[in-house]
């Protein structure tokens, strides 16, 4: 739906994919820093900024180093907030129990927590999410948490955008829930706010032909045809 229009790039996260292990100390800003040198290597100028979850806080990232490179914003299942100290320390906690554990005894949980009701009973959905994780490394997903847990609070990055943006969340969200995002969403000068019915805080796997659409009709206003 997407890529026959547009030209689409997913970054993986640092140990997870294809992409090499997590350096020492991995920071938010480290993985948006990656991103701008991997467009750079590939020729690429402004771009529209899709985050989900995690990769939401990478844009954040991104909007504080490189704002000039943001030409329109997506933000999915995400929040602008730092870590509350309880989720902190579930972060610190994950991390410390996949280094002595793998990663396996994560994937249950993480699916539980991660997909609707709904979702958790589609096999097409479930299975390809348990084989994405099982594809991270235990210090990738280490690292990650880490680096999420010490992220700071970007809602003044948020009230600072000036490009179109819009906000989406799975409907059946519990990470991130809707009404917390529709008040983030507020924050943002001009922001459009979704919602995706039947999903949770992974709204663009259980639904993708419904984040698909919503996708393409703002891309479709943020690059209009050249007459």
């Amino acid at each position: 739906m997407l890529s026959d229009r547009w030209r689409c790039l997913r970054a993986d996260a640092y140990g997870c994919g294809s992409s090499p292990p997590p350096p020492p100390g991995l920071t938010l800003d480290d993985v948006a820093s990656g991103i701008v040198a991997a467009l750079d290597d590939r020729g690429v100028g402004e771009v529209a900024l899709v985050g989900l979850s995690m990769g939401g806080y990478t844009a954040m990232a991104m909007l504080r180093s490189a704002p000039e490179r943001v030409r329109a914003l997506v933000l999915a299942d995400t929040r602008d907030g730092a870590d509350t100290d309880g989720a902190r320390a579930d972060r610190l906690e994950m991390a410390r129990r996949v280094r002595a554990g793998g990663v396996e005894p994560i994937v249950e949980p993480m699916v539980q927590r991660l997909l609707s009701s709904a979702g958790r009973d589609e096999a097409h959905i479930v299975d390809p999410l348990r084989s994405r994780i099982r594809h991270c490394t235990p210090e990738g997903i280490a690292a990650c948490q880490e680096a999420m847990a010490a992220r700071p609070d970007s809602s003044d990055v948020l009230a600072g955008v000036r490009v179109p943006a819009l906000v989406v969340c799975g409907a059946d969200d519990t990470v991130t829930a809707p009404e917390e995002m529709r008040a983030m969403a507020a924050r943002i000068p001009g922001a459009r706010f979704s919602l995706v019915a039947d999903a949770g805080h992974l709204a663009n796997l259980e639904q993708p032909a419904a984040f698909g659409e919503l996708l393409a009709g703002f891309l479709d206003e943020a690059y209009p045809p050249a007459r």
